[in-house]
């Protein structure tokens, strides 16, 4: 088990979500969200998101000093066409991401970056999200509720993103924003 392995964590992230997912397994989670450059030129979805949670845990290392636990950086993102799609910057944007999700299917990649006992592990994973026919009716009304703020693709799938989904083919949580099954069988095996 996970909480097994890292009984206390230290979650370089202001995610709530994540945070949640983790203390769910029963890890110990203190909280100190780092900020990191996210600016790259690559293409890739996997390439992109393994870039940026390395990234974000090399400035949690140097931001945080000496460790007296382990510490995680995840980074999430959506793909679909080819095209890579983060978190909208406004209500417009977020109007043409839905959009563009209507009646389709994404890719949702995490990747997570691990510091622990002064070695780094870390991984990516990719769920499928089938986005529902939905109404401008119901994609008004989701907006209406400002999940969209802060995440990647507008939609937050454990909480009212979930009516826009029909199906999801992959680990949920890589969906909520951390590779969790794959985090812990990195760590148990």
């Amino acid at each position: 088990m996970l909480r097994d392995v890292l009984p206390t964590l230290i979650l370089a992230s202001q995610s709530p979500a994540r945070r949640q997912l983790l203390e769910e397994a029963g890890v110990h989670v203190i909280v100190r969200p780092t900020w990191a450059n996210e600016e790259h030129t690559l293409t890739e979805a996997r390439d992109v998101v393994s870039l940026l949670a390395r990234r974000k845990l090399e400035a949690a290392i140097e931001q945080n000093g000496v460790l007296t636990h382990p510490l995680l950086a995840c980074d999430t993102i959506i793909a679909i066409d080819g095209d890579l799609m983060g978190k909208p910057t406004s209500i417009e944007e977020a109007r043409l991401q839905l959009n563009r999700l209507r009646a389709s299917v994404q890719q949702v990649w995490s990747a997570w970056a691990l510091y622990k006992d002064g070695s780094i592990i870390g991984g990516a994973d990719v769920a499928h999200v089938n986005f529902r026919d939905f109404s401008d009716q119901e994609l008004e009304s989701y907006l209406s509720t400002g999940e969209w703020m802060g995440a990647a693709g507008s939609y937050r799938i454990q909480g009212q993103g979930k009516r826009l989904v029909a199906s999801i083919d992959g680990d949920v949580n890589v969906v909520i924003g951390l590779a969790l099954l794959q985090m812990e069988r990195a760590l148990t095996a």
